[in-house]
């Protein structure tokens, strides 16, 4: 496996990926549960059924879009809530058995984002949808890297999310087989989990040099505090204070 690494590198240059290639390994993930319903209202009442747990408060719900959700039912109820103030009560078994949404939370409350990763590897992966222009998207799966101080996408993304080759500026990148060409622009928007992230720097670099991975890194993250959840393989990201 080829690594990148900002260890020693020139001043001019980016430290921009910590893993560039998933490609001949042997991947593993979680069982992924489906949920049906064409909005949250409906999501959150295929998840009652297949839980077998009760809802209440499903009013407060209606006319919310659907919501992108990975992992197990209890890790997509978790996404799916994560906008919504709500109680949760438990049988004598310890097992989930009442849901009460109580309200949408308030531009203050809802500073924390949970993201639906899941497993491959070592690694987490988490989906996100991109745009550089705010008109074409492309939602891709990312895998998360902290060590990596941009996002990190393939060349060939570059017209697919609306940017052009006169918006770069070309800079040099340490990797582990020396210094590499990175085009560095700006993503207009990125959301993931329900967050939207504006303005984003990222690093555009040879397909080759990726392969099929691409990654979340500092230009994002960097912007929250983290938390991480091993038992549900969740991250959350909690907005850091305005200075």
């Amino acid at each position: 496996m080829t690594l990148f690494s900002g260890l020693n590198r020139p001043h001019n240059t980016l430290r921009l990926l910590a893993v560039i290639s998933l490609m001949g390994v042997v991947l593993t993930a979680r069982a992924q549960a489906t949920l049906e319903g064409d909005d949250l209202f409906g999501q959150i009442q295929s998840l009652q059924e297949q839980m077998h747990i009760e809802v209440s408060g499903l009013e407060r719900i209606q006319n919310e879009a659907k919501v992108r959700a990975y992992g197990n039912l209890d890790q997509q109820l978790t996404q799916l809530l994560v906008g919504f103030n709500y109680i949760t009560s438990r049988n004598k078994q310890g097992k989930l058995a009442h849901i009460a949404i109580i309200n949408k939370k308030t531009a203050r409350e809802n500073r924390g984002i949970v993201l639906p990763t899941r497993q491959e590897g070592k690694h987490l992966m988490v989906s996100v949808a991109l745009s550089g222009d705010g008109r074409l998207w492309q939602t891709v799966d990312m895998l998360i890297d902290t060590g990596a101080d941009l996002v990190v996408l393939p060349e060939s993304m570059i017209a697919p999310l609306g940017l052009s080759e006169n918006q770069f500026t070309l800079q040099k990148m340490q990797t582990a087989n020396g210094l590499s060409d990175a085009k560095i622009g700006v993503l207009q928007e990125l959301k993931i989990a329900g967050e939207t992230v504006f303005n984003v720097e990222v690093a555009f670099v040879a397909d080759r040099l990726l392969g099929n991975t691409r990654l979340l890194g500092m230009s994002v993250l960097g912007r929250y505090q983290m938390a991480i959840d091993d038992n549900l393989q969740a991250i959350t990201l909690i907005k850091k204070a305005a200075r």
